[in-house]
């Protein structure tokens, strides 16, 4: 499996672009805390995908790590697409072919909850935007994706992604395999735009 996973919505303002959200017709949900690292998250799910919002909760502890310290910058003009993964269940193999590390990550839900998965490539995506990094999660129960909503304006899933890139080749090796809704398009590299497909049409943001 090697499938669009995640496209994660950088915002100055967690409740602010909840509010934004939640008008387009999406049920968003409170993912909870990085710990450690001063970022939370909202979470859209959408079955075999999800929208993220994440913003820092805490700017100290944000500007301690490179994690935190990315995401500012990046939303310093405005919230953003900052990045997008790919889900996986061979995250070993898929690193290795691209001469990346698979590390453990983690936050807690609001209820309580210690969600774990494996990630490879997160700092580079961070850093180019346009490139996907890779998720595995060490229970795909948790996949946040799943979680059971009904969204107002009826929407299913993520109809297509917007990536501007200067080195095209390079994000087909990484996407190779990969069922991805991608539209490669001309400009300023990074995550450009995402459209949900809903039961009248598409929403699209960005």
């Amino acid at each position: 499996m090697l499938e669009l996973s995640q496209v994660i919505l950088g915002v100055r303002d967690l409740d602010a672009a909840t509010r934004r959200v939640e008008a387009l017709g999406l049920t968003v949900l409170d993912g909870g805390v990085h710990p450690g690292v001063g970022t939370a998250n909202r979470v859209v799910p959408l079955g075999r995908q999800y929208l993220e919002l994440l913003g820092v909760v805490d700017e100290a502890e944000a500007q301690a790590g490179w994690y935190g310290r990315a995401l500012q910058a990046a939303i310093a003009g405005g919230d953003r697409f900052v990045r997008w993964s790919l889900r996986t269940d061979r995250i070993g193999e898929i690193a290795s072919r691209l001469g990346l590390a698979a590390e453990p990550r983690q936050r807690v839900r609001p209820d309580g909850v210690r969600l774990t998965w494996q990630a490879a490539g997160i700092a580079l995506a961070a850093e180019l935007g346009w490139l996907p990094f890779f998720m595995q999660w060490d229970d795909p129960a948790q996949y946040p994706g799943v979680q059971p909503v009904r969204h107002a304006s009826g929407a299913t899933g993520v109809a297509w992604i917007e990536v501007a890139t200067p080195e095209p080749d390079r994000l087909a090796r990484w996407t190779e395999g990969a069922e991805v809704p991608l539209r490669v398009v001309p400009g300023a590299p990074g995550l450009r735009r995402v459209a949900l497909a809903t039961d009248g049409g598409e929403i699209v943001i960005g």
